[in-house]
């Protein structure tokens, strides 16, 4: 057989196997979140940071949050997914004051299984959003300080009247 197609093969085989989310995750708060019951009534959009200090992570969060009104007619809610230490997640949280779930992907398993490793230490930071299996439907990958992906989020969700 060839090579290439035993590759390919292996690669769909890994992400239909590890390449979702979890049905129940624990937020850093120590909440059990039910991601299969929450993706069944809303759209799941995760962003990720690249590291729970990262300033542009962070702008981005904020971005999404003062332009919370209009999407809440989107039927959205959110999680944020990061690195750990979680003290470093609980101080971002405080500085965006962004009033969703922050989940600490220890050794970063779900970043892993989802091809999102920037390091050993770092996850590319992106905007994903999961669809019923938890599986990732749409993915704005990488941000920088010139550019944030809440414009792309903004189109895929069809909410009027963003930014």
């Amino acid at each position: 057989m060839n090579p290439f197609i035993i590759q390919i093969t292996g690669c769909l085989l890994f992400s239909t196997l590890f390449g979702r989310f979890p049905e129940i995750i624990t937020d850093i708060e120590g909440n059990n979140i039910n991601l299969k019951e929450l993706a069944a009534q809303k759209t799941v959009a995760v962003i990720t940071m690249k590291t729970p200090d990262c300033p542009v992570c962070q702008t981005q969060i904020i971005r999404i949050m003062q332009n919370f009104d209009r999407l809440a007619v989107c039927n959205v809610t959110f999680l944020v997914l990061s690195p750990t230490p979680i003290e470093k997640l609980y101080k971002a949280k405080e500085t965006t004051q962004f009033p969703f779930p922050f989940i600490a992907d220890h050794d970063l398993k779900i970043a892993k299984s989802l091809d999102l490793l920037l390091s050993e230490t770092e996850i590319l930071p992106s905007i994903l959003i999961l669809n019923k299996k938890l599986e990732v439907e749409w993915a704005q990958r990488g941000r920088n300080a010139l550019y944030f992906g809440d414009p792309k989020l903004m189109k895929r969700l069809k909410c009027d009247g963003w930014i």
